[in-house]
C-alpha cells in the first residue's frame, strides 16, 4: 500500500516537467531564431530631451515559443538610449512576464531624442538575427550660452617668415582664442559687433600688415590695429611680412558686446614671430687654403669656391636664392693697371669713365679704343664683340655688370644690354670674356651634378668650382703679375675674374682672387744633388699633378759645414733666363752657382724650396 502512492509521486513530478518544457521553456540566446522590434512611439522632439520612444524586441525559438533570457542587442543611428550621455549601443535580456521586466521574451530600451534631428534607425540583433524600426526626432537643438571669456591665447602657424619680395613664405596665419575659465570656447559677440582686438607691439616697421574678417564680414587690414569678429570663440587674422626683418610681438585683447574693453582688461601678449633674410645685400667670395683643387685627369683642374651670402643686416638669405655666376680670363680693355699695350696705343688707367642714369652708354673720353681693342686669343685677333661682359669695379651694386649689346661704333664709348641706373664719373671698368677656357659651375641642392653659371645658396652659403685647363701654357693663368706672364698676348690681357649676382639690382660682387693655381706644394727638382765648383745648376718646379710651372718664384738658403779652415764661400746667382730666382716659360730654370776659397774637404750645403715644398738640398764639396 505505501510503494503506489510514491510511484504515482514520481509520475506526477515527471508530467509536470514535461508540461512545462512543451510550454516553452527554452532560456538560451543560442536558441533565438526570429525578433521583431516595436516602438512605443513614432516621434521624437529633441526639444524636449526628457521623453522617450520604448523600443520592444520580442525573441522567439525555432518552435515559434517566446525566448526567455536572451540578450539582444540595440543600436541606433540618431539619439541616446540615456538622458544624460550620448549612448547609441546597448543590451537587455528578455524577460518571463513578471512585474519587474518587459514581458515574457520581450527586451526593452528607452531611446531619447539627443541633439541632432532626423530619422534615427534603430536595430535590434540576437543570434545572427537582425531587424529595424525607425523613430522621427524633430526640431532644432538649443545650444547652451558659452560664458564670457576669462583669457585669451595668440598663435602663429609659422613662427618664421620671410621679407616680402624674396620668393619665399612671407605670411603666417594668426589664431585668437577667447577661453572661459575652465578653458572652453567663448561666447561670439552680437551680430555686428567685433570682440577681438589685435595690435602690434613690436615690429620691424617695414609695411608689415594684420589682415581678418570683421563681423560685417568685410575682410580689413591695417598696418597697426584691427578689430575682429570670432566664430565659436575663435579668430583666425593673416600677418603680412614687410621689407624688414625683425621680431613681430603681437597683443589680443577680448571685447565685450558692445565692442569695448572688459574692466579689467582681457589681453595677452606675446612674440610670436621672426620676419628673417631679407633680399640679397652683400656676396662675398671665399677660397680653401687646402686641397681646394682637384685634378680631374684630362687635362683640367677644378677648383672649389664658396660665397655667403646675406642680407644688409648680417642675416643669411633665403634658402633657394639663385646666384648667377660669371667668370672672366681675358681682358679687352680696361681703364685700370696693369696697362695694356695693344702695339698701337695702351690703355689709360686713370680711371674716369662714366655713366648717365636711364642711359645705356659707359663712355671713356681717355681711352678712345672700343673700336680697336684687340687681343689675340687662339692665334687669331680678337675685338670686342656683343655679349662679351662689361665690369665697373667701384660702381653701385647695380650697375657693377653689364653685357655689350653691339659691336662697338664709337671710340670711346661702348653700347651695353639694359640702361645705368646712376650717373656716376671717375669709374674703373674693363670689358672681357672667357677665352682661355675656364668655366665656371655651382651646386644647387636640390640636384645632382653642377648647375653651369649658378649656385643656390643653402643655410646663406653656396659652392661653386672654377674648371680651368692645367699646362705650361695656362697654369698660374692671373696668379703671378701680368708684367711677368709672357704667354698671352698683349702682356696684361689674361687676368682672371669672377662675378657673382643675387639680383641684378641689390648684390653683385666681382672677385679677381680666382687664377688658374696649381695644386701644392710645388716639387722643385734636380738631376744634380752635388757640386764641387761653379755649376750652372738644371731645375724645374712641378706640381702635384706633374705641371710644370712657369714664373714660379723660389727661394734658396746656404749653410756651411763645421769645419770650413778654408774659408769656402757659395753664391746662388739667378735663373739665366728670367734674371731672378723664378723659373722661365716652360717652368725651369739654369741657375747659376759661383764658388771661391776654401780647402779640400770644405763643404757647404744650397737649400732650394718653394712655399710649402719639400727643400731641394745640393751639397758642395771642396775637393
Amino acid at each position: 500500500m505505501t510503494l503506489l502512492p510514491r510511484v504515482l509521486s514520481g509520475l506526477y513530478v515527471i508530467f509536470s516537467l514535461l508540461f512545462l518544457t512543451a510550454c516553452g521553456g527554452s532560456d538560451k540566446t543560442e536558441d533565438a531564431t526570429a525578433v521583431a522590434v516595436s516602438a512605443s512611439t513614432a516621434s521624437l522632439d529633441i526639444g524636449f530631451p526628457e521623453r522617450f520612444s520604448t523600443i520592444s524586441a520580442t525573441v522567439r525559438d525555432a518552435d515559434g515559443e517566446l525566448l526567455r533570457n536572451a540578450t539582444v542587442q540595440f543600436s541606433t543611428t540618431l539619439g541616446s538610449f540615456s538622458a544624460t550621455e550620448a549612448i547609441t549601443r546597448t543590451t537587455a535580456e528578455t524577460g518571463r512576464g513578471g512585474s519587474n521586466d518587459a514581458g515574457n521574451g520581450v527586451a526593452a530600451v528607452r531611446l531619447f531624442p539627443g541633439q541632432s534631428a532626423g530619422s534615427a534607425t534603430v536595430t535590434v540583433y540576437v543570434n545572427g538575427v537582425q531587424t529595424t524600426t525607425t523613430v522621427t526626432i524633430a526640431g532644432t537643438a538649443v545650444e547652451p550660452e558659452r560664458p564670457v571669456p576669462a583669457s585669451i591665447s595668440i598663435a602663429a602657424s609659422e613662427r618664421a617668415i620671410f621679407v616680402a619680395g624674396v620668393g619665399q613664405m612671407e605670411s603666417s596665419t594668426i589664431t585668437v582664442r577667447l577661453l572661459t575659465s575652465t578653458g572652453g570656447a567663448a561666447k561670439d559677440a552680437p551680430a555686428g559687433i567685433n570682440n577681438v582686438r589685435v595690435s602690434f607691439v613690436t615690429q620691424p616697421n617695414g609695411g608689415e600688415l594684420l589682415l581678418g574678417t570683421q563681423s560685417s564680414g568685410q575682410l580689413v587690414q591695417n598696418t597697426k590695429t584691427l578689430d575682429v569678429a570670432t566664430t565659436n570663440g575663435v579668430a583666425t587674422l593673416t600677418l603680412n611680412s614687410g621689407q624688414l626683418p625683425g621680431v613681430v610681438e603681437l597683443k589680443a585683447e577680448a571685447l565685450d558686446t558692445t565692442g569695448a574693453s572688459y574692466s579689467p582688461a582681457i589681453q595677452t601678449t606675446a612674440s610670436v614671430l621672426s620676419i628673417a633674410s631679407g633680399p640679397a645685400h652683400s656676396i662675398v667670395f671665399s677660397y680653401p687654403i687646402e686641397a681646394g683643387i682637384q685634378n680631374m685627369g684630362n687635362g683640367t683642374y677644378r677648383r672649389e669656391g664658396g660665397l655667403l651670402v646675406t642680407d644688409r643686416y648680417g642675416n643669411p638669405v633665403a634658402d633657394g636664392t639663385v646666384i648667377n655666376l660669371g667668370v672672366i680670363d681675358s681682358v679687352l680693355l680696361s681703364n685700370r693697371a696693369p696697362q695694356i699695350n695693344y702695339g698701337f696705343g695702351s690703355t689709360v688707367t686713370d680711371g674716369n669713365a662714366s655713366t648717365t642714369a636711364n642711359s645705356t652708354i659707359l663712355t671713356d673720353l681717355s681711352n678712345a679704343l672700343f673700336q680697336s681693342a684687340v687681343i689675340t686669343r687662339n692665334n687669331t685677333n680678337r675685338f670686342i664683340e656683343a655679349q662679351d661682359r662689361v665690369l665697373i669695379f667701384n660702381a653701385q651694386a647695380e650697375d657693377k655688370s653689364r653685357f655689350v649689346a653691339a659691336l662697338p661704333t664709337q671710340a670711346s664709348s661702348v653700347t651695353v644690354n639694359k640702361n645705368y641706373l646712376n650717373t656716376d664719373t671717375e669709374l674703373e671698368y674693363l670689358v672681357g670674356a672667357s677665352l682661355l677656357g675656364m668655366q665656371v659651375a655651382g651646386v644647387d641642392p636640390a640636384k645632382e651634378g653642377l648647375v653651369s653659371g649658378q649656385a643656390v645658396t643653402k643655410d646663406g652659403a653656396a659652392s661653386f668650382y672654377l674648371t680651368y685647363p692645367a699646362n705650361q701654357d695656362t697654369i698660374s693663368t692671373g696668379c703671378v703679375s701680368p708684367n711677368l706672364d709672357t704667354r698671352h698676348s698683349p702682356r696684361g690681357s689674361a687676368q682672371v675674374f669672377v662675378v657673382a649676382e643675387a639680383s641684378g639690382s641689390s648684390a653683385t660682387t666681382i672677385d679677381d682672387r680666382a687664377c688658374f693655381n696649381y695644386i701644392s706644394p710645388a716639387v722643385i727638382s734636380s738631376g744634380i744633388t752635388s757640386i764641387s765648383g761653379d755649376t750652372v745648376l738644371s731645375l724645374e718646379i712641378r706640381d702635384q699633378g706633374a705641371v710644370r710651372l712657369p714664373f714660379l718664384g723660389f727661394d734658396a738658403g746656404i749653410s756651411y759645414g763645421a769645419s770650413n779652415n778654408g774659408n769656402l764661400q757659395v753664391e746662388v746667382g739667378h735663373c739665366l733666363a728670367t734674371a731672378s730666382l723664378r723659373t722661365d716659360l716652360y717652368g725651369q730654370c739654369e741657375l747659376q752657382i759661383n764658388t771661391s776659397g776654401g780647402t779640400s774637404g770644405d763643404t757647404a750645403t744650397i737649400t732650394l724650396g718653394v712655399s710649402g715644398g719639400t727643400p731641394l738640398a745640393i751639397s758642395v764639396t771642396v775637393p
